[in-house]
């Protein structure tokens, strides 16, 4: 009688199995996931386009996920200033692990190397983002240039968010940056939710085990207590779904894994449902009232009912050859696959085609990461589907025995009754029982090992190309190639010289391009730098500016106008007159007192100044500059200097209009005393 005690004794017998949450999670295992046979509690009631989309209403349900999840969102914030359109997107209700990568009209950018959780994209694309374990509305460009409109109160506590900045380009160079124009798609990829290890740190998990029993117990899940949870169950779970599975091209992956979200407006049955699908898991009460969790592999029988224990059976057979799916096909959610929607290869019984006509059932599982796990689902789905007899059996109280799984996989038992031709194993799908009558109802369908059986290279089908394999394809023109930067000297007026800067590129054959070049004031590596960029004369394949500041440098950038992006070409100081002047002649130098008259034929040609350089030694290396000397090229000029008591070395240098300076004349050597 030690069995009926415990069960008289446990909450589960009495307040525990009135509470709503508790039963209705059970309900979930029993009624939906045992079988995988519900397709439509498998979607959430919120399409994952939906999810990934920027939506305008404010009054769209709050999203929360686990895993690796692409997200959208609401629109919290959309304003411009400057000529830069800004908008905050609330992406995640809760925080978030990490921000992975940003997706801008389904390209993904890595956020890995970002700067204070900042990306610059290029010129009119930035990208900024909030965790949610703050303020998700802290943005300091949005409170500095929104004042009036954003203040500390629009905090978005607890919320992960993200800011994009729209900048204004030319309207030559809008269709390029922004192809899409208004419809332009921004998302974030993320690493959801932290979920409780077994120790209780906060980590980021795909396990579904961990994940489960987050979700049973959060404030925005089922909110039961922690202490209502079976630790062990769990920990043996999560062991299971975290098992290394061998895969055909010999990596490995996790036997079960989960990526997906839920709204917080979605029953929480459906989504208990949807995240039980992707590991095979099946809630259970303990005997001592608390929620258990089993599944997920095969366990043999610890249970075995016989015919003198069977007060009544009910069986039939597990499919109406008539009406009854023969082809399973399935569909995953793959972040390899920028988080499409795949199809895997059909899961067919071959056998029941020969003489059946084809009847097709679907297993579209969207949280589900990896198509290999998906197909080891559609296995044990077809095989719980298809079984040889299902039905119920009545047996006295020893089917007591039968109501707890052992907690290592599926909840089975055998039934040996060789007067009914009946010595197999099946899975447990209901169990009740009646004290007063003293009997057990136990729902069972056939099911063997072979349901859980796994050989990669028999039974795993090859998946699509990644998103990664693919790759995407590039019609963008190659940017113009071989640059080569000249300085073309003009006359101004008389001896006045100025210059400009020429650059051609190699011819690339194509009549259609149009060669476009650019100019800006300053040494620029980046060609979409926040400099002033002028527009050059451009012919075919070369290049000219204007009339350049004698002695600046400045940069400039080239592209195929509207086919290929900007790169630059090549920095250079620019110089009217390269050409090095000839140093002043009749160069002579007399101490008068303690001043030194020093005096000089100036250069006949390139002429503009000369430079007086003096020093401690002979060495020109060592002298300082002293003066620039104006006069008339090839005179006589002159210069007095008071240097001080010591023995002093003096220079004359020619500078032309460039400052290009000559070869020095002199030394001349006065000691003055």
């Amino acid at each position: 009688m030690a069995i009926f005690s415990i069960i008289a004794a446990t909450s589960w017998g009495a307040a525990y199995a009135a509470t709503t949450v508790g039963a209705a999670v059970i309900a979930v295992g029993q009624a939906v996931t045992w079988s995988l046979a519900s397709s439509l509690l498998m979607r959430s009631n919120t399409s994952r386009q939906t999810v990934q989309a920027t939506i305008q209403q404010t009054d769209q349900p709050r999203i929360r996920a686990y895993g690796r999840n692409l997200l959208g969102g609401v629109k919290a914030f959309y304003e411009s200033h400057d000529d830069t359109l800004y908008q905050i997107v609330v992406a995640h209700h809760g925080p978030i692990d990490a921000a992975v990568n940003v997706w801008w009209d389904g390209t993904p950018h890595s956020l890995a190397a970002a700067e204070d959780n900042h990306l610059y994209l290029r010129r009119y694309q930035t990208f900024e983002w909030r965790d949610g374990s703050g303020a998700g509305g802290d943005y300091s460009s949005i409170f500095n240039n929104f004042s009036a409109l954003w203040t500390a109160d629009h905090a978005l506590e607890g919320q992960a968010t993200f800011l994009t900045k729209f900048g204004d380009p030319s309207d030559k160079d809008f269709p390029k940056v922004f192809p899409k124009g208004a419809q332009t798609v921004v998302q974030m990829e993320v690493r959801a939710s932290q979920v409780a290890d077994l120790t209780g740190a906060m980590v980021y998990s795909e396990n579904p085990g961990l994940i489960l029993r987050d979700f049973f117990t959060h404030v925005d899940g089922w909110a039961l207590p922690a202490s209502r949870l079976d630790d062990d169950s769990f920990g043996t779970f999560s062991a299971i779904c975290a098992f290394s599975i061998a895969l055909a091209n010999g990596g490995e992956e996790p036997r079960y894994s989960l990526c997906g979200y839920y709204t917080l407006e979605e029953p929480l049955k459906n989504v208990s449902a949807r995240f039980l699908a992707v590991c095979d898991g099946q809630p259970y009460m303990t005997p001592e009232g608390k929620l258990g969790i089993c599944g997920g592999v095969w366990s043999e029988p610890d249970v075995t009912i016989t015919a003198e224990d069977i007060l009544a059976i009910q069986m039939q057979d597990g499919i109406d050859p008539m009406t009854a799916y023969n082809v399973l096909q399935g569909s995953f959610v793959s972040p390899a696959h920028a988080y499409q929607s795949i199809d895997v290869a059909e899961l067919r019984d071959e056998d029941a085609l020969v003489t059946e006509e084809q009847r097709a059932d679907r297993l579209d599982l969207e949280a589900c990461p990896s198509g290999t796990q998906l197909q080891r689902l559609m296995r044990i789905k077809m095989a719980q589907d298809r079984c040889d007899w299902k039905g119920t059996i009545t047996t006295n109280l020893v089917g007591l025995k039968a109501r707890f799984p052992k907690g290592d996989g599926a909840h089975t038992i055998r039934i040996n009754a060789p007067d009914l031709g009946i010595d197999r194993t099946f899975k447990v799908t209901s169990h009740s029982f009646d004290l007063v009558s003293a009997t057990c109802s136990i729902g069972v369908e056939t099911l063997d090992a072979s349901a859980y059986a796994w050989d990669p290279a028999t039974d795993e089908r090859a998946l699509p190309l990644t998103y990664a394999a693919i790759g995407t394809p590039s019609h963008t023109q190659p940017a113009p190639q071989n640059p080569v930067l000249t300085q073309a000297r003009v006359r101004v007026s008389g001896d006045t010289q100025a210059v400009k800067l020429n650059v051609s590129v190699d011819d690339p054959g194509k009549d259609s391009l149009t060669f476009q070049a650019q100019i800006a004031v300053g040494y620029w590596e980046d060609p979409e730098a926040d400099a002033t960029w002028v527009d050059m004369s451009a012919g075919q394949i070369s290049a000219v500016s204007g009339v350049l500041e004698d002695g600046q440098t400045y940069t400039v950038r080239i592209r195929w106008e509207g086919r290929s992006d900007w790169v630059i070409a090549g920095s250079v100081q620019v110089s009217a007159n390269p050409d090095e002047p000839d140093p002043p002649s009749e160069f002579s130098a007399l101490a008068t007192g303690s001043a030194v008259a020093l005096d000089w034929r100036n250069a006949s040609d390139d002429f503009y100044r000369t430079q007086i350089w003096r020093g401690a030694s002979s060495d020109f290396a060592s002298a300082v500059f002293v003066a620039n000397v104006a006069g008339v090229a090839g005179q006589v000029s002159d210069f007095t200097d008071e240097p001080g008591i010591g023995t002093w070395s003096y220079f004359a240098v020619t500078i032309n209009g460039s400052a290009v300076p000559s070869d020095p004349a002199g030394p001349q050597t006065i000691t003055i005393s």
